[in-house]
């Protein structure tokens, strides 16, 4: 599921939903927890914005859960539970935290 084929690709923990997009590449994870699935919604724009740069998009079940958010997820968000967010942390780096 998580290839990262020799490239430099920066995780980016999404908490919240301030973020500078500025800083995301084409080869970048983008992770979204805590708050920070608000903004995988689906017709949102920044999500839209987001997905033009990377198709590397992750969102936390248990978070969106929490929020009651599953079923209005952008349909092209990757829904993955905590273990699959350790081997993110493990395998890519840097991280930025936002």
């Amino acid at each position: 599921m998580f290839t990262n084929y020799g490239l430099n690709m920066t995780l980016h923990t999404i908490a919240n939903t301030t973020i500078d997009i500025n800083l995301i590449l084409p080869n970048d994870i983008i992770l979204f927890w805590q708050n920070g699935v608000i903004l995988t919604l689906r017709d949102n724009a920044i999500i839209k914005q987001i997905k033009t740069i990377t198709p590397h998009c992750y969102a936390l079940e248990s978070d969106l859960a929490a929020r009651g958010l599953t079923q209005l997820v952008d349909s092209e968000i990757k829904i993955i539970d905590m273990l699959k967010v350790v081997k993110l942390t493990e395998k890519y780096s840097p991280q930025i935290a936002w």
